[in-house]
């Protein structure tokens, strides 16, 4: 099985291991770990891999809990919904700080507190609301390494009897596991939906996925250290702000020999 940071191939391992979070955060642990979900995984993953016994502790975290009994309805598919657009509508589209002065990482309630628009953080928010709500849930780190840098990262909830994509960032709940998106895009579709600003369309998105744990009751065992923005991201970012012009291409010499 490819796992940790190289899961994805060498170019897509620089980068994250110059990934923005800080050295030994709980967000770079994630990377470390993840698993690519292939022919060769998908039975251990979509098997034993993730507990699917509750794991939250009632009463140890009460901000998150005091968000999800607004946000935790019947069925559980309504609940992944009011989730996932809770992350949409509270997190991402109540930020208005740049990405320059954006600090990441911290826990989930600093987050929320705060506000952003970066996936990485946004995808632990909702997994451990989805765990408070008494739902299983882990992350998924997804690119397409037919590009440069087209990475991103969403959640796999475990919702009445099976796993589903929710994407936090952009609000979107899916009704497919990830292994079924990536075998077939066009279930998720192609074109980018309203207000969804990841630059490369939802399904193609899928093209490699890895799936990391990320267990509510094993924060202790975490850094939760808060970062600034690294030079190695803010060159990218500022090719993207350019449109990518000259096309989308690694700027860092990550495809170098």
């Amino acid at each position: 099985m490819q796992t940790g940071t190289g899961a994805f191939g060498r170019q897509y391992q620089i980068m994250y291991e110059n990934d923005t979070h800080a050295a030994g955060s709980v967000d770079r642990v994630l990377f470390e770990k993840m698993i690519k979900l292939d022919e060769e995984s998908v039975g251990l993953l979509y098997g034993s891999y993730t507990d699917l016994t509750p794991r939250y502790v009632p009463g140890s975290r009460p901000v998150l809990e005091k968000i999800v009994r607004r946000l935790k309805k019947k069925p559980e598919t309504k609940t992944v919904e009011n989730i996932t657009r809770f992350c949409r509508k509270k997190v991402v589209e109540r930020c208005k700080i740049g990405t320059v002065d954006m600090l990441f990482g911290g826990t989930e309630e600093d987050i929320i507190k705060r506000t952003t628009y970066w996936c990485t953080d946004i995808a632990r928010v909702a997994c451990v609301l989805f765990q408070v709500a008494g739902l299983p849930a882990r992350i998924l780190v997804t690119g397409n390494t037919n590009f440069a840098y087209c990475g991103h990262q969403v959640v796999e909830v475990y919702c009445d009897g099976k796993w589903r994509v929710a994407d936090p960032t952009a609000g979107l709940p899916y009704e497919h596991p990830a292994w079924e998106i990536h075998q077939n895009p066009s279930l998720i579709g192609r074109k980018r939906p309203e207000g969804n600003d990841i630059f490369f369309p939802p399904g193609e998105q899928y093209e490699s996925v890895a799936i990391s744990n990320y267990y509510i009751d094993e924060a202790p065992q975490h850094s939760y250290e808060t970062s600034r923005l690294n030079n190695y991201c803010r060159a990218i970012l500022a090719h993207s702000a350019k449109q990518w012009e000259g096309g989308i291409r690694w700027i860092h010499g990550e495809d170098a020999v």
